[in-house]
């Protein structure tokens, strides 16, 4: 399927890695020009270089650190120089928090987490949409997690803060969707990537299991009998940013075998 977004620019938050790589990559592949950013600049130039060698598209890596949401002024600035054009798609995405129940979650957990998770989120995107808005065309999607639909008992501050930006979504969707503006959420659960085999890890140590043990365990209770990959997510990703698309918006796209009890 013609996605009818060659030639586009995407800037991907938290992409040198896991599912924003996926994502850039998926997208790279569909003829988008895309930035990748992370808190790490060699690693980040080190994505889009590979992102450029597998395409044949442009792409360029820069740092962007989302722990202080001023950062986010200059990563535009940057993205947008480096690309040579205005944003078309923001992927908005952070790294995984620590786990912790509702009880462990210390207000330092708190504080250090709003600005990559909420700030810095909110700040790129008011900067990035009222161009999307007079251009008349633009796509705004954010990892969810399960959390966005119901809480998870090891991770509250995934469930907190999510749902959070997920509710800010929602609001966004509806502001913006006459000028051709979608703003959606892709909720992994159970896709394969370094931070699902670090949880696995850390929640198989509680359980007296091994890494490999809980993995197995987690994929077995899938409806699917597996788990899913970042490539099945990417391309979930690639088609809420096509023309195809432009009436998806303020939707929560669950990619997770139908792990999900609810509709």
């Amino acid at each position: 399927m013609e996605l009818g977004i060659a030639g586009r620019r995407a800037l991907l938050l938290a992409s040198s890695g896991g599912l924003g790589y996926a994502s850039a990559l998926a997208l790279a592949q569909e003829g988008v020009q895309v930035c990748v950013s992370g808190s790490d600049t060699a690693r980040a130039e080190d994505a889009a270089q590979r992102i450029g060698d597998a395409t044949g598209q442009p792409a360029v890596g820069l740092k962007g650190d989302l722990s202080d949401p001023a950062n986010m002024d200059s990563l535009v600035e940057a993205a947008e120089s480096a690309m040579n054009g205005p944003v078309d798609i923001l992927f908005a995405n952070h790294g995984g928090p620590p786990l912790r129940t509702a009880l462990e979650v210390s207000q330092e957990d708190l504080v250090a987490q709003i600005s990559p998770m909420i700030l810095s989120q909110v700040r790129v995107i008011q900067r990035i949409v009222p161009g999307m808005q007079e251009r008349k065309w633009g796509r705004i999607l954010m990892v969810g997690a399960a959390a966005v639909a119901e809480p998870v008992p090891s991770n509250v501050i995934s469930s907190m803060f999510r749902t959070a930006m997920a509710h800010y979504f929602k609001t966004l969707s509806h502001q913006v969707v006459r000028d051709g503006v979608t703003v959606n959420v892709v909720s992994p659960t159970a896709v394969l990537t370094e931070r699902t085999r670090s949880t696995a890890a850390t929640l198989g140590a509680k359980k007296g299991l091994t890494q490999e043990q809980e993995l197995a365990r987690r994929e077995e209770a899938t409806p699917a009998g597996r788990l899913g990959t970042p490539e099945e997510f990417g391309a979930t990703v690639a088609y809420l940013c096509s023309d195809h698309a432009g009436y998806l918006t303020g939707g929560n796209w669950r990619v997770d075998g139908g792990d999900s009890a609810g509709l």
